[in-house]
């Protein structure tokens, strides 16, 4: 299997896993308000992120070969880990800037 059909398989998962935390429900009879609110902005996050994979994936898809260079925390790691590891760093950046 090709480097870009592993990583896109990759983002397919990262992408059901995401489904997942959007698609839970929030009970706000259950819930105090503030974890009303984390599990809000976790849904939010959860979005965001989705979106910013999937746009990646077309930017993939523009690009005729990528010969990303591995990163030094990246070695051993599955395409599917790396994949997580990018959404994770994205998010980190979006917390830090938002």
């Amino acid at each position: 299997m090709d480097r870009r059909k592993k990583i896109i398989e990759a983002a397919e998962m990262a992408l059901i896993e995401l489904d997942k935390v959007i698609r839970q429900k929030i009970d706000l009879a259950e819930l105090d308000p503030e974890k009303a609110k984390i599990a809000a902005q976790a849904k939010w996050a959860a979005i965001e992120d989705s979106f910013k994979i999937i746009d990646r994936i077309e930017q993939f898809d523009e690009v005729p070969s990528t010969k990303e260079p591995i990163q030094p925390d990246e070695v051993g790691l599955t395409d599917e880990e790396r994949l997580l590891l990018e959404v994770e760093k994205i998010h980190n950046q979006q917390t830090d800037s938002g």
